[in-house]
């Protein structure tokens, strides 16, 4: 090991006698300098980063894991008093040993689960009986959570370093009783950036709670850069869930920051004792139930489910000794605007009357162009799901419409598909009827032509739904790769659900309550349900539509905030003659309600002022997938490039800086303030990029001052494989 220390020494010597940095090693420890930073690592990998001048910046780099079975209980509920259950498997748990019985799916509960500890009394095949018994109800997707092997340090360790022509390249190859971890640290000659790079390689089948690497700062937290895009500089909360935002640490030389991480699992941030957590992969953040019976019994799969050699590579930069004078930040929503709203409706017990009241503002209207209130007049957009065909609807009861059967409804919806509406289908039947393959071809290849439908919500229990078995290659309920065909990509299911209901905020975000909820708005699971995406919502039924007030509302805008709501709109009241969104006028006629046409008047005033994003789950996917594409480089003469890396122009690409003003590319774009920050926003052609600064000059696109210093650059130009298979076979 010595010799090989040696001879990489003198291959530094010979090759970059004259470079502006030097790397130097001696036994046990080597290190790296360039005019922004010192870096020091030792044999076991830790890496030390001081400032020019020798004071500590990163203290140590720390790489935890978790790993663990899921056993699923059979029943949807238990009831007080229970003290034995019967389990999907044989538990490998021990008598003695503490259990958890949890429900953390549907309805809010990732933040809030319910839980029941207790002392493993008897294991009897399946069974297992515990001590005490449980005090409260519990119910809905019930599982124990047994966490069997836990990583704090790796068994053993290889450091490498390979020289790069722009700088040199640290491995550090940890192994652990799960995984062979190899870490990248790019140090570059004349950049404050390290690139990071973590490659997982499975030595067994696996499933991840947890896998993270854990950065410890000497300087005090300086820049919380939140979820919501707002920007903390002081009086910071003790906890942060960042989603894939950032922060910075200190001032000047002796600082570190990173922001926008997409190619992580999520960052938290623990203010107190300066530390950050970069979450490679977490269960919590990518949400599926495989439901078996019902929406309340199920295999819970939140966490990734690796076989061995089967590989994940993270990416991440760091940013040390260096800090930029502008700091421009990624808007959750384009053009400007300040929050997001967005309208999702699922199909259940319409008919074409109630829809066109409420689209239209009375049944009795058949023409967009004459609406007289609804989503029309106001021209707001739903993401509207619909069944493809009834085999029992009857004209004379016309509940549960659908467009095989009904050409006026079929009409109605290219009317509002020409408006703006997204159209999706909301599983292919109202009830669970086998669908036929071929028939399932049709009708996708149907929604694609007709609507192009990326967006699909699941319907009650339907055996060919997204959280049923439609991903499971095994049954023959399996249409995934018709999805894939046919580019049916965005998902909802009850797990889209687990993040807050309309009781606990009217914000997906949460952060009136604080920024520690774990709150993702979308996610690709890593492992179980192939290329496709799921997105948060928060079901209102209509005896809480009351939570759509003016104060919520400017309140969603005030926090920066996100709603996507789960919502029948178009619902026939049912034994009575009104809902909340519907009701009869003085002839039996289906009108819309005063009150709910207000409310549609009032967001479609606050989108006019530019304030509330009104949008359709694809219009919004599509934003936030280009944001992933997005890459920053910040240039010692104060200018930021913004890259678009992707291969669609990105429309009103918003931003948020402090400042008084801001140019791009020589131009003043729109722009405007909003407590304390500048807000704007521009068009971004693919594979092309925008300079920032604070001058029209200075903004001009010309060469940079400084090598990349970008803030989503891989060291070793890789990339993780894509999945191309949306089997779930595991």
């Amino acid at each position: 090991m010595i010799r090989k220390v040696m001879t990489a020494w003198l291959v530094c010597v010979l090759l970059f006698a004259f470079s502006p940095f030097t790397t130097h090693s001696r036994e046990g420890q080597t290190s790296f300098q360039n005019p922004y930073y010192k870096a020091a690592w030792d044999a076991k990998g830790q890496l030390r980063i001081t400032d020019a001048g020798g004071k500590e910046i990163l203290r140590s780099v720390q790489y935890v894991a978790e790993y663990g079975d899921i056993y699923n209980l059979l029943v949807p509920q238990l009831p007080a008093g229970t003290s034995k259950i019967k389990l999907d498997a044989p538990p490998a748990i021990p008598v003695g040993s503490m259990i958890q019985i949890r429900s953390e799916s549907f309805a809010g509960r990732l933040n809030a689960p319910l839980v029941h500890q207790a002392k493993v009394t008897s294991v009897q095949g399946n069974e297992l009986a515990f001590s005490p018994p449980v005090s409260k109800p519990i119910d809905t997707n019930m599982f124990i959570r047994r966490e069997h092997t836990i990583v704090r340090q790796y068994q053993k360790t290889a450091v490498l370093t390979e020289q790069k022509p722009d700088g040199l390249l640290v491995k550090v190859i940890g192994d652990t009783p799960a995984a062979q971890v190899e870490t990248n640290y790019l140090l570059r000659q004349n950049s404050p950036v390290v690139d990071v790079e973590v490659k997982t390689t499975y030595k067994r089948q696996i499933k991840v709670f947890r896998e993270a690497l854990t950065l410890s700062f000497a300087p005090k937290v300086s820049e919380v850069y939140r979820k919501n895009r707002k920007v903390d500089t002081h009086s910071f909360q003790k906890q942060y869930w960042l989603d894939r935002e950032g922060v910075r640490f200190g001032q000047g030389k002796q600082s570190a920051f990173l922001y926008h991480t997409p190619h992580v699992s999520s960052l938290e941030l623990n203010t107190v004792q300066n530390q950050l957590v970069v979450n490679l992969d977490h269960m919590g953040d990518h949400r599926y139930v495989e439901e078996t019976v019902g929406k309340q019994v199920g295999k819970v799969r939140h966490a990734s489910e690796y076989k061995p050699q089967e590989q994940r590579i993270n990416t991440f930069s760091l940013i040390v000794g260096f800090q930029p004078s502008l700091m421009p930040r990624l808007m959750n929503q384009p053009h400007g605007f300040l929050a997001t709203h967005v309208w999702t409706e699922h199909a259940d017990e319409q008919s074409l009357a109630s829809n066109r009241a409420a689209y239209y503002g009375s049944e009795k209207i058949a023409s967009p162009d004459k609406a007289v209130g609804g989503f029309v007049k106001y021209k707001i957009p739903v993401t509207k799901s619909v069944f493809y065909s009834n085999p029992y609807y009857r004209l004379q009861q016309p509940m549960n419409v659908a467009l095989h059967e009904n050409q006026e409804f079929l009409q109605f919806l290219k009317d509002l598909h020409k408006r703006g509406i997204e159209i999706g289908l909301h599983t292919a039947y109202p009830f669970d009827l086998h669908l036929y393959r071929d028939v399932a071809e049709n009708i996708l290849a149907f929604m694609k032509n007709e609507f192009h439908s990326v967006t699909w919500i699941d319907h009650g229990y339907v055996k060919y739904s997204f959280g049923f078995q439609g991903l499971d290659i095994k049954t023959p309920y399996y249409i995934a790769d018709l999805w894939q065909k046919y580019d049916t990509r965005y998902f909802w299911h009850y797990s889209s659900e687990d993040v807050t209901n309309v009781n606990q905020a009217f914000d997906l975000l949460q952060t009136r309550n604080g920024d520690s909820r774990r709150t993702p708005l979308y996610w690709a699971h890593p492992t179980v349900t192939g290329p496709f995406y799921s997105w948060a919502a928060a079901i209102v039924p209509e005896n809480t539509m009351y939570r759509y007030n003016e104060q919520n509302l400017l309140q969603l805008i005030n926090d920066r905030g996100v709603f996507i709501s789960h919502a029948y709109i178009a619902r026939i009241p049912q034994g009575k003659a009104a809902g909340k969104i519907l009701k009869r006028d003085q002839k039996g006629a289906l009108v819309i309600q005063p009150s709910f046409d207000q409310l549609l008047k009032k967001m479609a005033s606050l989108r006019d002022q530019q304030k509330l994003y009104l949008t359709t789950v694809r219009d919004l996917m599509k934003y936030w997938l280009a944001l992933e594409q997005v890459r920053m480089e910040y240039d010692a003469n104060g200018t930021v490039r913004v890259y678009n890396d992707g291969p669609a122009k990105i429309s009103g690409l918003s931003m948020a800086v402090r400042g008084a003003e801001v140019y791009v590319n020589g131009k003043k774009p729109p722009q405007k303030k909003d407590q304390g920050d500048l807000i704007f926003w521009f068009d971004l052609e693919p594979h092309a990029h925008a300079v920032i600064a604070r001058s029209a000059a200075a903004s001009m696109p010309k060469a940079a001052s400084m090598p990349k210093a970008a803030g989503t650059t891989t060291p070793a130009s890789t990339t993780a494989p894509a999945k191309t298979t949306p089997a779930v076979n595991r």
